[in-house]
């Protein structure tokens, strides 16, 4: 009787006993934004100071259940700390944060391999990446674990990334020599799997692949990853610069999708609910964390690190270069950009060619009205792009137009107006398109400058791979917009209608 009581009393206990929770932080493309800045998105109090690693940091010390840090690639491009430092500034802010582990994105190859390696050397923080491979010895490369295991309040978490394999398309074929990306739902199967081997029962992949949307041309990328692959508790998504507000839940395996913007104005905080005795997620919820300053303060030590590197980098590009009159804004969803439209008419000056392409996704920033400094021309422009002068005929010209109709986002122009019509199918949509004042000819030749990015391909544009002569200037972009704006000294945003888009 008495060994009865005690086996009904364990069985009470045990079905009393509470739900593990685990708060999972995660951020994503923070692309250099290590600093607080205005929030100029928030229209009731634009100066309000907002993000920022300090921050972040500081607003995690509020958290109260068991916690990981993960993030989800593309660290440091994008400011003049980031990328002047090479992405050296990031493995000092990781690892200041204590960060559990980190995934590659596609910029950190922006340098090269041996950048990304010395890179990886550096950090305390696991950097891991399962569909990476050296392409000689088919194995996958040794400067990335494939995955983690990491024990969180008594439960195992297995923690794999994954590389888009679209990379032959977002950086310099000399950025990614020797290495192959394998099909990230092939490769994401294996590392489950190898988890399940290993022990883990809470399964999250660091994704940088992107969140699929129809205004995208077609990819496998998050909701394909969740759909194809069982086992998988969430994924932490990054590339897309998504704002899931709301999280995305797979209705065929139940996995959690989230994505949390880019650039570190926000942080995101999924909760993971598990069981205690089979240690398996029993359900999950996701939300954004909005980093403001006032509320959160910075953690000393990780804004000491922000310092040392706005001191030693950023404050030499403070310098006033000229002024605004109006605003020039920029919108990745845009049709015609005005950033687009000065940047390309800047280029043209210099280049003195009859047409410049600039491709949509290469304009990283606006301009407010108001001074304008050096900082804010590295922001539109923080890539080591250069230009590079070539001839083309024009159905070559023809079939880039109708390459940024189908997908990527209309191509930037200066020297030609072009109009399309969105009812009709891909690779018919350029209705008209003029040089000048005179109408585009097929057989004609003209002509055209871009950045060495898209001359070599990038972006899926492989009509300039066929262009035979090119002339690399090595005259970086980021240096004409400066050059520019001093010359101008007063900025205003070039007049519409360069880009007529109907039927959509």
């Amino acid at each position: 009787m008495i060994k009865l009581l005690f086996v009904l009393l364990a069985l009470s206990a045990n079905s009393w006993a509470e739900n593990i929770r685990i708060a999972v932080w995660h951020t994503n493309d923070v692309h250099g934004w290590i600093m607080p800045r205005e929030a100029a998105f928030n229209a009731a109090d634009p100066k309000r100071m907002v993000g920022g690693a300090a921050v972040l940091a500081r607003a995690m010390e509020r958290e109260k259940e068991p916690r990981i840090l993960l993030d989800a690639g593309d660290w440091y491009q994008g400011t003049p700390e980031g990328t002047l430092s090479k992405g050296k500034v990031m493995v000092e802010i990781y690892n200041a944060m204590g960060y559990d582990a980190i995934a590659l994105g596609n910029h950190e190859f922006d340098f090269g391999v041996d950048n990304v390696k010395s890179l990886v050397k550096g950090m305390r923080v696991p950097v891991v990446g399962c569909n990476t491979y050296d392409a000689k010895t088919g194995k996958r490369v040794d400067f990335l674990k494939p995955w983690i295991v990491k024990k969180i309040g008594g439960v195992k978490i297995g923690i794999f990334g994954l590389l888009t394999t679209k990379m032959g398309g977002l950086v310099l074929p000399k950025q990614i020599q020797g290495l192959e990306f394998r099909r990230e739902v092939d490769e994401a199967k294996k590392a489950v799997a190898a988890l399940k081997d290993e022990g883990a029962t809470v399964i999250i992949a660091l994704s940088h692949l992107g969140f699929e949307t129809p205004e995208r041309a077609p990819f496998e990328g998050d909701q394909t990853l969740a759909a194809s692959v069982p086992g998988i508790d969430l994924i932490v998504g990054g590339h897309s610069h998504t704002f899931l507000k709301e999280p995305v839940r797979d209705a065929t395996y139940g996995t959690l999708i989230t994505q949390a913007g880019a650039n570190l104005s926000i942080a995101g905080r999924t909760l993971l609910e598990i069981d205690p005795d089979t240690k398996k997620v029993i359900a999950s919820s996701d939300k954004h964390v909005e980093l403001w300053e006032d509320e959160y303060g910075q953690d000393p030590e990780v804004a000491k690190v922000v310092q040392k590197y706005v001191d030693e980098i950023g404050n030499a590009l403070e310098v006033i270069v000229a002024t605004a009159a109006t605003p020039v804004p920029h919108h990745r969803n845009m049709k015609e950009s005005p950033m687009g439209d000065w940047m390309t008419d800047c280029a043209r000056d210099w280049t003195k060619t009859e047409i410049v392409f600039q491709n949509l996704g290469g304009i990283r920033a606006s301009i407010a009205a108001g001074p304008v400094t050096m900082r804010e021309i590295f922001n539109i422009m923080p890539f080591e792009n250069s230009m590079v002068n070539m001839s083309m005929t024009g159905s070559q010209v023809r079939d880039v137009l109708e390459r940024g109709a189908g997908g990527k986002g209309y191509m930037q122009v200066s020297g030609m107006t072009t109009v399309y019509d969105l009812s009709r199918p891909k690779g018919e949509r350029l209705v008209s398109a003029t040089v000048g004042d005179e109408n585009l000819m097929d057989a004609g030749s003209y002509t055209v400058s871009t950045v060495d990015f898209i001359a070599e391909g990038g972006d899926g544009y492989d009509t300039f791979r066929s262009v035979q002569k090119k002339e690399f200037t090595y005259k970086l972009l980021r240096d004409i917009l400066d050059q520019c704006a001093r010359k101008q000294g007063t900025i205003t945003a070039p007049a519409q209608g360069r880009i007529q888009v109907k039927g959509g």
